[in-house]
């Protein structure tokens, strides 16, 4: 055994980082599914004991009395029950943080800080599994993230929708996909930082940020949250969430196993993917309080075999498109 691990050390590291990341989502989706409603109904109690009490404080109802307009609006900001109230406040707060994020990021990418330094590690060590078989399980990963299979999950889905008689859902699977597209471009121009040295599959675009990374949260993640939507049950719901937080992890790590992308540059795209699918989401949920979008329809076996029929259709697309480009660029 610790002869297995001096002679494979690389490979020996990506396996526990594969196992722990699978442990930690496995945990996270139990506890949730055992205490979420427990917390959430906690949180709502305190929720309602602050805004009670707060609003009784001598010094808030003098300045309410002073300034009625300003509270009025900061008190329908915090409204509970509508989009626009809580729930559009907390996304616009997420994605400040996540801007914010992604700025300081940008910030130690170019000033080339000690993120860069962990970066040519990484790299330096993926570089020795360029022989292992273990290239080939990435590359069929990586191939979930190329434009071919996420253009064609794109229509696939479009498709759906307006079987599904959904046609808006697919303003937000457009704003995610494209936005976020958009933005990893203009930012790769930006930057443009050049890929790692020992990079297995020929890529003509610049590395900052990835592109994988970003359409895996943009895309991936507005389909789990459109499943999460027509989905009644809560366990269903929290097992879709870490079955597609598995998917995007794997697709940001195949990046770096193939040495297409430096860590920074996964990190900097799930950042832009998780903004603009915020972005997405919250229009997507503006629709739906409006009355244009309505999620608990009960969907028919026909409609039923046909989203079936276009995750087998993914697949296969998947790994003809894997063994026709992707492998060829590996000899």
């Amino acid at each position: 055994m610790i002869a297995l691990i001096e002679q494979h050390p690389q490979l020996i590291s990506l396996g526990m980082v594969l196992i722990l990341t699978i442990a930690l989502l496995w945990l996270i989706q139990h506890l949730m599914i055992r205490y979420a409603k427990r917390i959430l109904g906690l949180v709502s109690r305190i929720d309602f004991w602050l805004r009670g009490h707060i609003a009784r404080l001598p010094l808030i109802t003098r300045l309410q009395d002073k300034y009625p307009v300003l509270f009025g609006f900061i008190a329908k900001r915090f409204a509970r029950g509508h989009f626009s109230g809580l729930i559009l406040t907390v996304l616009t707060l997420l994605n400040v943080y996540i801007l914010a994020v992604f700025a300081g990021l940008v910030e130690d990418v170019v000033e080339a800080d000690s993120i860069v330094t962990t970066d040519l590690f990484v790299s330096q060590h993926m570089s020795v599994l360029r022989e292992s078989g273990i290239i080939d399980v990435f590359v069929l990963i990586t191939s979930l993230g190329s434009t071919p299979v996420t253009c064609l999950i794109i229509v696939l889905t479009a498709i759906l929708c307006m079987v599904a008689r959904q046609p808006y859902i697919i303003i937000g699977l457009l704003v995610s996909t494209i936005g976020s597209t958009a933005f990893t471009f203009v930012n790769k121009m930006a930057f443009q930082r050049s890929r790692p040295i020992d990079i297995l599959l020929m890529e003509h675009t610049y590395s900052f940020p990835s592109g994988h990374a970003t359409i895996s949260i943009a895309l991936y993640g507005f389909l789990a949250y459109m499943a999460i939507r027509f989905s009644q049950s809560f366990i269903r719901q929290v097992r879709i969430l870490s079955l597609a937080l598995l998917l995007c992890l794997l697709i940001g790590l195949s990046r770096i196993v193939l040495n297409e992308h430096y860590l920074s540059d996964v990190m900097g795209g799930f950042l832009v993917g998780t903004l603009w699918l915020t972005i997405a989401i919250s229009m997507t949920e503006w629709l739906t309080a409006r009355g244009k979008i309505d999620w608990r329809i009960v969907w028919s076996a026909p409609q039923r075999y046909m989203v079936w029929f276009s995750v087998v259709a993914v697949l296969i697309a998947t790994f003809l498109y894997a063994t026709v480009y992707q492998f060829p660029l590996l000899g």
